[in-house]
């Protein structure tokens, strides 16, 4: 696991003149001052709504890796530096991504998990049993070590808010992970179910780690596709919302043809584990097939409250999710219509750019989905549960501030991910070649729910979320309790 170490604030850096950055230092150098280059150039935030607050902020996150970079002598330091300056902008669609993966870590012969609340062992290799509970390292409680690591480990895939639920699930298999940190020390003993155990550190090759990590963590799948559930349900598996292929695109077609027929099942799950968003297009559609378009148009308006403000850059016209996909043999098939699509053909946002403007302003409802009259019949008869996870994120937390608008549908598992009301991020690579970065070009005025605010369940599952027949066991007995 990675501790913490003393912080390394911007205070602490010498005022006197520093010595010439080499190496890892002066990579982390160069791709900090790109990354903020890329900010004020592309990012809504720089310009939209409050330029002089932003510019403190990248101020700050420049000051506080000025600071790290004095530390940095390998790759891990590097890594972290660059983690630890986007999480000062504290939003899921801004990070950076390495290309680079180190080759061996050390270990204490386990790793961990986060589940109903606490830090359990996983993956042990015997010396530790599975399932034992760790309260404390070095005697700091484990959700300080938690809050801590996640401030160097905003990076794709982990991508760590700090402060949430999903912070302490997204740290907990990487807690004892480690590799020598200028930032974060290994710790000498733990907590474990009451008992002081000092951790006998190891090497670990990385192949060895991803197995690890991968049985811990299972890969749930992106696949859409309806299976039965109980005596009369439908497990509906929502994976993506963003098919990267006509298979998946396929899949979203088939589930809109089959929908109408689920409507007098018993109890419709749709799990949306995993699923870290998309297009809001698709999900619409599902909801549409589901409840067909008068009751939805009546009750999913919780995105028609937005007003999104686009950042207009040569870039992000170029590259903007309004202009028509890349063609392709294996391209998607397009979305289902929402309403009307927002500057479609990009001719508002070329005009504005050609008058000097920097911002394009869509108004609230651009889809113009008028909201019918009278409250239309509810055409579904089965009890309809969502179930989600810590990863659900972006457009999958937007399904879900739709569905719980819908009356008598709940929430069940665990709270989602988060996100800020940007969006859209903007990549690019860095100059070092080492990996990449992203940073929203637009934002969403109005949005109801506030920034890095998730979605909490009506009902919470407790046990392993990622354990399919564990969840359907609890979901079963749940339903069958008056």
């Amino acid at each position: 696991m990675l501790a913490a170490a003393s912080c390394l604030a911007a205070d602490q850096a010498s005022l006197t003149p520093q010595k010439p950055l080499q190496g890892w230092a002066a990579m982390a150098d160069k791709d900090v001052d790109f990354s903020l280059q890329w900010f004020k150039n592309q990012s809504i935030l720089a310009v939209y709504p409050d330029p002089a607050a932003f510019e403190a902020t990248m101020a700050k996150a420049r000051q506080q890796a000025d600071a790290d970079i004095q530390h940095v002598t390998n790759f891990e330091g590097y890594r972290q530096t660059l983690a630890h300056f986007f999480s000062t902008f504290n939003d899921a669609h801004a990070y950076v991504w390495m290309q680079l993966q180190a080759k061996t870590y050390q270990w204490p012969g386990f790793l961990a998990r986060y589940q109903g609340g606490r830090f359990l062992v996983a993956g042990s290799d015997g010396s530790v049993a599975n399932g034992s509970e760790i309260t404390a390292c070095d005697g700091q409680p484990m959700r300080q070590w938690s809050e801590r690591i996640a401030l160097y480990e905003h990076m794709i895939p982990e991508n760590i808010i700090p402060g949430l639920e999903s912070t302490h699930a997204r740290t907990a298999p990487i807690m004892f992970r480690y590799r020598k940190s200028p930032f974060l020390k290994r710790p000498e003993h733990c907590t474990i179910d009451g008992r002081s155990v000092v951790l006998d550190w190891k090497s670990l090759p990385q192949s060895d780690l991803t197995k690890l990590m991968s049985a811990i963590k299972p890969d749930l799948g992106t696949d859409v596709a309806v299976t039965p559930f109980g005596a009369n349900g439908a497990w509906v598996r929502l994976g993506n919302f963003s098919p990267a292929n006509r298979q998946q695109s396929d899949q979203f077609q088939a589930l809109y043809r089959t929908a109408p027929s689920l409507r007098d099942k018993s109890v419709i799950v749709l799990d949306v584990r995993g699923n870290e968003g998309g297009p809001y297009e698709w999900f619409m559609g599902v909801l549409r097939a589901l409840y067909g378009n008068d009751y939805t148009n009546y009750y999913a308006r919780e995105r028609l409250k937005i007003s999104a403000v686009y950042r207009l850059t040569k870039q992000s016209v170029d590259t903007s999710t309004f202009s028509p996909a890349s063609p392709g043999p294996d391209a998607p098939a397009a979305a289902p219509p929402d309403g009307i699509t927002y500057d479609e053909d990009n001719k508002l946002s070329l005009a504005a750019m050609a008058r000097g403007d920097q911002l394009l302003h869509a108004p609230a409802n651009a889809e113009r989905i008028a909201k019918p009259k009278r409250r239309p019949i509810n055409p579904v008869h089965a009890r309809v549960l969502v179930l989600t996870d810590y990863d659900c994120g972006s457009a999958c937390i937007g399904f879900v501030d739709e569905l719980k608008q819908f009356p008598g549908v709940l929430q069940v598992g665990t709270e989602t991910f988060v996100d800020a009301r940007t969006g859209s991020p903007m990549t690019a690579m860095l100059p070092s070649g080492n990996g990449g970065i992203a940073m929203p070009y637009m934002t969403r005025d109005g949005r109801p729910r506030n920034d890095n605010v998730p979605q909490k369940p009506d009902i919470a599952f407790t046990g392993n979320i990622d354990d399919t027949a564990a969840v359907q066991a609890w979901l079963e007995q749940i339903l069958s309790t008056p």
